[in-house]
């Protein structure tokens, strides 16, 4: 059975009230537990490096394992952190899905099949409409989530 979605590209777009770093370490635990490799779209090298350091030191008794783009990377580099334009990590295959970040504006889905888009804009019905026209006007699989508590969800599409 086909579907009209185009290249079977996912998006999930979250609305956000929490640190976007706090929702990275726990999206981080389930990337690890699920050995799936993502990377992370950082707006500008100050971005970087604060992200870098946070998920270094933020577990008092741990660290989270990641890696940044400008060092070499391996298999075991499951969460890879870059700034800039997502669209120049098109020769990274084996990272099929990405997360960008509340700083980050892109304007195509384009390279991935998973895009985490996480916006802490303030949802309105506006927003809401603008948003699933704009998915649906190009044919792009979506979910839309809203938090409405610290960590808590409601899919709101």
């Amino acid at each position: 059975m086909k579907n009209n979605f185009q290249n079977e590209i996912e998006v999930n777009l979250y609305f956000i009230k929490s640190d976007f770093k706090e929702i990275l370490i726990r999206l981080s635990d389930k990337i690890f537990e699920n050995r799936e490799r993502f990377l992370v779209n950082l707006n500008k090298k100050f971005d970087l490096i604060e992200t870098d350091k946070y998920l270094w030191t933020h577990k008092k008794d741990s660290f989270l394992p990641h890696n940044i783009f400008d060092k070499k990377l391996s298999v075991l580099d499951y969460l890879v952190l870059f700034e800039g334009s997502y669209e120049r990590m098109e020769k990274f295959q084996e990272f099929r899905k990405i997360i960008i970040s509340p700083t980050v504006k892109i304007s195509k889905f384009r390279f991935f099949e998973k895009f985490m888009i996480f916006s802490n804009k303030i949802l309105t019905q506006s927003t809401l409409k603008e948003m699933k026209n704009k998915l649906l006007k190009n044919k792009i699989k979506h979910k839309i989530y809203y938090e409405y508590n610290s960590f808590k969800w409601k899919l709101v599409n």
